[in-house]
C-alpha cells in the first residue's frame, strides 16, 4: 500500500538507488507513476506492504518500507528488484554500479568511480559523500559524511 514518504516511520527500511546522471523531473514523474502503481499492489503473503518512494537531489531514488506493519520476504523483494532493474535498463540510471561514489564538489553532486577518487585534486578525506549503505529512513538525516568515515576511504592515498 503506497503512502506518502513523510508518513513512513523513521525506522522504516530503505533502499537507496543512485543515478550516475541527474534524473530529469519528467522522468521522475513517469517513474513515480510506475512506482506508485507497483507499491499499491505490493504484497507479501497476501498482506499489503506499507511503502513509499522519494527522489532526493534529483540523483537518488529511495524506496521505503514500514516493516513494523508487515515484513517483506524473498519473493516480494524479487518483484521490487525486477521493477528497479527494468527502470534502470530503460532509463540508463546505472543504479547497480555499487563502486560509484557520490561526492559534493563545489555545491554539486559528482559521481566518481571509486578507483578514480585519488585522481581528483580537490577530493580529500574531508570531502563529503552520500553514504548509500544506510538502511533506515532516519539515517537519511546523517547520510552525508566525510570520506574518511566511509567505505570509500580506502581509495584515497
Amino acid at each position: 500500500m503506497f503512502v506518502e514518504f513523510q508518513d513512513l516511520s523513521d525506522n522504516s527500511r530503505i533502499w537507496v538507488y543512485a543515478s550516475e546522471t541527474i534524473i530529469p523531473k519528467d522522468i521522475q514523474s513517469i517513474v513515480g507513476s510506475k512506482l506508485t502503481n507497483f507499491l499499491n499492489e505490493w504484497y507479501h503473503h497476501g498482506k499489503p506492504l506499507t511503502s513509499s518512494f522519494n527522489f532526493l537531489h534529483n540523483r537518488f531514488l529511495v524506496i521505503g518500507l514500514d516493516e513494523t506493519i508487515n515484513p517483506t520476504g524473498g519473493c516480494s523483494m524479487d518483484v521490487l528488484q525486477n521493477l528497479i532493474l527494468e527502470l534502470d535498463n530503460l532509463y540508463k540510471f546505472n543504479f547497480y554500479e555499487r563502486m560509484n561514489v557520490f561526492i559534493k564538489l563545489d555545491n554539486k553532486i559528482t559521481c566518481v568511480h571509486s578507483n578514480q577518487l585519488s585522481s581528483y585534486d580537490n577530493v580529500s578525506k574531508e570531502t563529503l559523500f552520500f553514504n548509500l549503505n544506510i538502511s533506515n529512513k532516519k539515517d537519511l538525516n546523517t547520510w552525508i559524511i566525510p570520506i574518511k568515515n566511509g567505505w570509500c576511504n580506502r581509495f584515497l592515498n
